[in-house]
């Protein structure tokens, strides 16, 4: 892999992205740190620059290679991988989680661990999509420890985007500290967030499959996502449209019954072109896979994906 998707795991089947190492069996949070290559820890040391300590600062060295991997302020506060992964542990209980992927970014700078919790969302009689919990922490002071709620539809494992209303609803942010008590109490706070997530989550995407689109309503939907730029040609968007189009008419799954020609399918088709198709800029000798993958779960294709989710709600509001 590259520098961007340094280290990867996963357990079943090929994740759709196609990266990372197997697992043969479900892991533990020990495990997965293992097999994900993140039995690493973080230091704080002084910030030098031309000789001098540079002041209100330090640097976060990764001390398996004594590598300074990001600059911070003199108040940031280290999570370790070990405590981010054992995390989950506290949230939905010891061995009641399946950790399915995990991997880090950019030297280490983001790591990352996506665990299935019980139960599942089953959207028609036919569409079941699983219940997921993406866990992500940095190491460069770029954002804090946060637990997202993560749909997954298990016909083609597209990774959903729900555009839930009020604060905290797609997921928490998490201040690490050293209380016990303290973290069981995050703990039961997300797992109780989550849960309601899930139950909006079903009722919003039943919706959106009960819902027929015409072919008129659907190009305005897809016009609103992806519309034509003010200036220069509109060939890309066009294109994409195109793409949108023929994905809603025969993408993974939008051909089950209850779902062909639905809203629901409109949603699917958006999130399967992030996922598999949606073109993305390669750098420093980055896969075309492993940006997509970066940006359908962090970057800008995770926000198109949570648009279309919004732009569907205001369609059976």
């Amino acid at each position: 892999m590259s520098a961007n998707v340094e280290s990867m795991m996963y357990t079943g089947e090929r994740p759709w992205h196609g990266l990372g190492t197997p697992l043969d069996h479900p892991a533990t949070a020990e495990e997965a740190i293992r097999a994900a290559k993140l039995d690493w820890g973080v230091e704080l040391v002084p910030a030098y620059a031309e000789g001098q300590v540079i002041p209100r600062t330090r640097a976060v060295v990764r001390d398996d290679r004594r590598e300074p991997i990001a600059v911070v302020g003199e108040r940031y506060e280290l999570v370790q991988n070990a405590e981010a992964f054992t995390f989950f542990d506290e949230i939905v209980g010891a061995g009641k989680a399946i950790y399915q992927t995990a991997g880090s970014l950019d030297h280490g700078r983001r790591i990352w661990l996506l665990a299935k919790v019980p139960g599942d969302v089953w959207v028609t009689k036919d569409d079941q999509v699983g219940k997921h919990l993406l866990l992500t922490n940095s190491h460069d002071g770029g954002s804090p420890l946060r637990v997202l709620f993560t749909p997954i539809r298990v016909v083609c494992q597209n990774t959903l985007i729900a555009a839930m209303e009020g604060a905290g609803r797609t997921g928490v942010s998490i201040r690490h500290v050293g209380d016990v008590l303290e973290k069981a109490k995050e703990a039961q706070k997300i797992l109780g967030i989550s849960m309601k997530f899930f139950d909006d989550f079903e009722g919003q995407a039943r919706a959106f499959a009960s819902r027929s689109v015409t072919s008129e309503a659907l190009d305005l939907y897809f016009r609103s996502l992806v519309p034509d730029p003010k200036e220069g040609a509109p060939s890309r968007a066009i294109t994409t449209r195109e793409s949108l189009l023929r994905l809603f008419e025969s993408g993974k799954g939008n051909d089950l019954p209850g779902v062909r020609g639905t809203l629901w399918a409109a949603v699917n088709a958006v999130t399967e072109y992030v996922d598999y198709e949606r073109p993305t800029r390669r750098s420093n000798g980055t896969s075309q896979e492993e940006k997509r993958f970066e940006s359908a779960v962090f970057g800008s294709g995770a926000a198109l994906k949570g648009e279309a989710w919004g732009r569907a709600l205001t369609l059976v509001s």
